[in-house]
């Protein structure tokens, strides 16, 4: 029984962890995405302008 318990808080911590770092992904993935517009617009830019 203890083990049940146990493992019940492990999949409650995980899920807090996960929730918690949620934030900081949609960060990483928002500053991801606007580097890879900002390189795009840079080459579409360059290829108009030749």
């Amino acid at each position: 029984m203890m083990n049940r318990i146990h493992m019940q808080d492990q999949i409650h911590n995980r899920i807090e962890d996960i929730t918690n770092n949620q934030h900081s992904v949609n960060r990483d993935e928002l500053l991801q995405n606007i580097a890879t517009l900002a390189i795009v617009s840079t080459f579409l830019l360059l290829g108009l302008s030749w």
